[in-house]
């Protein structure tokens, strides 16, 4: 959805920074850490640069991009799709419901506690979850909750 009004303000860049501190920690990791790797690479391909686009290319077709963006999870681990995505997305319908302008009060906690949760349940290291839920927001704050919870069903 090209022009979509964003449901929400965040600070990309922290989680720009924290995508790529995921890469540069587990680049050269194991099997599991390459595939999610390059689940997140796919989905922020054309990511903003300073001189750049500002946007991304899942902008352009947002439910075609966000399918392969869960496919791709779901070849890394069954349910790991759902398991980043839908607490995320039940935080940004709360968010818009109220009165807030933020997803939350502090990105940087709530990106740790999820990230937490995610390594824990999916047996990934922290950084690269965090890095995973870094990448789902800067998604759905781009394209708003729609075009996921049509992915998750």
């Amino acid at each position: 959805m090209p022009g979509a009004p964003q449901p929400f303000r965040i600070d990309e860049q922290y989680l720009r920074d924290q995508v790529l501190r995921a890469y540069h920690e587990n680049r050269e990791a194991g099997d599991k850490s390459a595939k999610v790797l390059a689940a997140i690479r796919q989905f922020l391909s054309g990511a903003p640069g300073a001189a750049g686009a500002r946007r991304y290319w899942f902008e352009e077709d947002p439910p075609a991009s966000i399918a392969s963006f869960a496919e791709d999870l779901e070849l890394t681990e069954a349910g790991l799709a759902r398991l980043v995505l839908q607490p995320l997305l039940e935080q940004a319908q709360s968010a818009s419901l109220s009165s807030r302008r933020e997803l939350v009060d502090n990105l940087a906690v709530y990106v740790s506690s999820q990230a937490g949760a995610v390594a824990v349940k999916a047996r990934l290291d922290e950084t690269l979850a965090a890095g995973l839920v870094a990448a789902a927001i800067i998604g759905i704050h781009r394209t708003g909750p729609e075009p996921f919870l049509e992915v998750l069903g």
